[in-house]
């Protein structure tokens, strides 16, 4: 397989690979590192080079001596948990179960403390629904606040609250 070249400046070696589906429509674009740069693409060097397997081996603590019996088994395929560090694939979906405490660990790594990814939505994405999800960030935020005694900053966010709700309501 010969190295692709960058769709920009037609000299370098595409490195950076994007894929944009619109309408059911794939549209792949390949850049150099230097173009994909240029056009504001994020590249994260630490990563660069990296397998996949090497990746999460970075991101996950090793078991300190665990035996791969002893490892956690999904029930579903069998596969371990070393096993899937190994790889870096997951052999069914049973996995994300069998697997769940430790994967919590391996997501915080990736998104920086957070279990869940918190993105950026969709700007087609319907405003209830984006309205749902600062509702459900708003309760998690006030459950935060009562529990360290931020009482002053726990009534605006019940306030708020109320007020999407209601917003809600009239929708």
């Amino acid at each position: 397989m010969s190295a692709m070249v960058c769709e920009i400046c037609r000299e370098s070696i595409a490195t950076v690979h994007l894929t944009e589906i619109v309408n059911n429509t794939k549209k792949e674009i390949h850049l150099c590192e230097g173009c994909a740069q240029e056009k504001g693409v994020a590249i994260h060097s630490h990563v660069k080079n990296l397998s996949i397997p090497e990746f999460f081996g970075q991101l996950v603590e090793s078991r300190d001596g665990a035996s791969e019996s002893a490892a956690p088994r999904c029930s579903g395929c069998g596969i371990t948990y070393q096993s899937f560090r190994n790889s870096g694939k997951l052999g069914c979906p049973e996995c994300y179960v069998a697997f769940q405490v430790e994967m919590e660990h391996l997501f915080e790594k990736i998104h920086a403390g957070a279990i869940r990814h918190r993105g950026k939505v969709p700007s087609r994405l319907d405003r209830s629904l984006r309205r749902k999800q600062e509702l459900e960030e708003l309760r998690t935020e006030l459950m935060s606040a009562v529990e360290h005694e931020e009482y002053e900053h726990a009534a605006e966010l019940r306030d708020r609250i109320h007020d999407l709700e209601l917003e809600e309501q009239c929708s």
